[in-house]
């Protein structure tokens, strides 16, 4: 779909607009997660060609595999190392404190960035996300009873199996596939949906109050473990953070503070079959 007037988004209880000031292909995340209703939203990305490339006055402030960030008077720039227009002109993302964000394709390259418009990794999701008591948590999400179950863990360590499993036993709606935002309410946490899918091309905009989380590992055998404190590490191993930031990370860790007190976290070592399902839709509906 080719639009060209503003649109909107909706995943997790997160209204994002959209503005293009040339037209753009939509990719498949923004189709699935569309929304009409125009209500006042969280944030805004004007999504604008570039004829001149940026050149902050302010330093680098740091580089993060090729990507230079500059902490600027208008809030946080960063500009991508991407395929360069021959005026010099890079893709880039100006995230202001005020929610009123641009996005920058070189004019040049427009019809190469957007067609479709693969802009989702350059959006800095997680400081939009932190802005709503957010994170994103590499993860399969799962709908049962009216309640989220997390699989966490890093690629291959079967998280994504173990949704499709609670797909095919116990008929669960699989919310996503790989990665699961987690928001903090004055009810307690939910999981749900994002723009960020993986292979799974499953994009929802539900979320759901968190039943539990799992941080999956592959064994022999079917096993389940609480933990405690213990689970902040290999979670935040599995979270896009902003390590050279304090203030994100301050309040990054106080999210997880409150998680870890309100929410269980088991490690399961588990196999790929019906007894894995078993084992945590037991530890979580029939105590």
């Amino acid at each position: 779909m080719i639009v060209s007037t503003p649109f909107y988004i909706r995943f997790s209880g997160i209204t994002v607009k959209f503005t293009p000031h040339r037209p753009v292909l939509l990719p498949e995340e923004f189709t699935s997660l569309r929304c009409t209703d125009t209500q006042a939203a969280d944030a805004s990305y004007e999504i604008r060609p570039l004829e001149v490339p940026l050149s902050p006055a302010e330093p680098v402030f740091y580089n993060n595999q090729g990507t230079r960030i500059y902490h600027t008077k208008e809030g946080w720039l960063r500009i991508y190392p991407m395929k360069a227009s021959e005026d010099g002109c890079q893709v880039a993302c100006l995230f202001r404190p005020d929610g009123k964000h641009t996005l920058y394709f070189p004019a040049q390259l427009w019809q190469h960035y957007t067609r479709p418009m693969h802009c989702v990794p350059q959006l800095a999701l997680e400081l939009l996300l932190l802005k709503q008591n957010a994170f994103l948590l590499h993860s399969s999400v799962v709908e049962k009873h009216g309640k989220a179950i997390l699989f966490s863990g890093p690629s291959g360590a079967g998280k994504s199996t173990q949704a499709e499993l609670w797909a095919k036993y116990l008929a669960a709606d699989i919310l996503n596939g790989d990665r699961c935002v987690i928001m903090e309410k004055p009810d307690g946490f939910y999981g749900g949906g994002s723009i960020l899918a993986g292979s799974s091309g499953i994009y929802r905009p539900e979320q759901y109050p968190i039943a539990g989380i799992f941080l999956v590992k592959q064994a022999p055998r079917n096993s389940i473990r609480r933990l405690g404190a213990q689970a902040l590490i290999p979670m935040l191993g599995q979270t896009i953070v902003n390590s050279w930031d304090p203030e994100f990370m301050e309040k990054l860790t106080s999210l997880y503070q409150n998680l870890l007190s309100q929410v269980r976290v088991y490690e399961l070592c588990c196999r790929p079959d019906a007894g894995a399902v078993q084992l945590v839709y037991q530890t979580l509906f029939q105590k």
